[in-house]
């Protein structure tokens, strides 16, 4: 009896270590807070602070990255992704793209690829706040427009300051919204955003911003984390606040101590970063996220054999 005990304890132990072994730590950011780990919906794929090293990205997934279609629609915060793409590119041809803006009518094209292809607006123009994509009839026609030319792999729409004061109520809307065209439209898959910090700490950014984590997670969405990126270092120090327009607080010294990361920033060009050039650092940042986004859209599975999924059940 006390050997079959024994045999049952092991057996056990054994199945326990091997559940273990399939588990990826968490990054140290979020080890500090200790999520609930819980296994994310299909098709759930996440970039914030923790994907923006391009070195681990394999070139022949930046180059399957290349053979898409993306639909971008933004205000200034959104263009610190399209800035950092072009002094990337500028840089490093290996991270080609081609954009062109919207004009009164959706294209009736596409470019020939590679390379990545960004649609940049939401016609009849190319500054897209909330009510000329999600919100309202007028702005989810508008969107319709373009994802009905069949041109497009996927839509993505950023966040100025509105996720700092809306209504949890219209953040649900918008979340709702999103998920609506997705099903509408099998063959667009449409990508989610947080907000940009605000300074100070904001409890209506946070709830909003973990709102939009959270449906993206259990309804397997995609999810551009911009929030995350601004509040923590890539190796995980943080959070940050940064000031009341989202500029960087934490990047002058960064790039003190990681001078090579900050060699080609988007100098001049990178929007809501003027508090000093090291502060355009967001705007690499951002664009490497995008670059790891697209790998992964192009079926890159990550640098390794499991992704952590967390549930953001509390506040960061």
């Amino acid at each position: 009896m006390k050997i079959k005990t024994l045999l049952r304890l092991a057996l056990a132990a054994v199945l326990l270590a091997l559940i273990s072994a399939q588990v990826a730590p968490l990054p140290a950011a979020r080890a500090q807070i200790q999520p609930a780990v819980q296994l994310a919906a299909p098709g759930y794929i996440v970039v914030d602070h923790t994907t923006t090293d391009l070195d681990l990205i394999p070139p022949e997934w930046i180059a399957a990255a290349q053979e898409l279609a993306v639909h971008y629609a933004h205000t200034s915060h959104g263009s610190q992704i399209t800035s950092g793409l072009a002094a990337l590119e500028e840089d490093h041809p290996l991270y080609a793209y081609e954009v062109d803006y919207a004009g009164s009518t959706p294209p009736t094209t596409a470019p020939a690829t590679p390379p990545l292809w960004i649609f940049d607006g939401n016609p009849p123009e190319t500054y897209i706040e909330p009510g000329d994509y999600w919100e309202g009839e007028a702005g989810i026609n508008r969107t319709r427009a373009v994802i009905n030319t069949g041109l497009f792999d996927y839509s993505m729409w950023s966040w100025c300051g509105q996720a700092g004061y809306y209504e949890t109520s219209q953040i649900q809307t918008y979340l709702d919204v999103m998920a609506d065209l997705e099903a509408d439209y099998p063959n667009t898959r449409f990508i989610l955003m947080t907000g940009h910090t605000v300074g100070g700490g904001s409890t209506l950014l946070e709830t909003n911003n973990n709102l939009i984590r959270q449906f993206a997670q259990t309804h397997g969405m995609i999810l551009f984390d911009f929030n995350d990126i601004e509040r923590y270092t890539p190796t995980g120090d943080g959070p940050y606040n940064n000031n009341d327009d989202g500029d960087c607080e934490w990047c002058a010294n960064w790039c003190d101590a990681n001078p090579s990361d900050c060699e080609h920033l988007p100098v001049g060009d990178c929007a809501h970063s003027d508090t000093s050039e090291d502060a355009e650092l967001f705007c690499s940042l951002k664009a490497n996220a995008f670059w790891w986004l697209m790998a992964r859209l192009a079926g890159w599975p990550g640098p390794g054999p499991l992704t952590y999924v967390y549930l953001p059940t509390i506040l960061r």
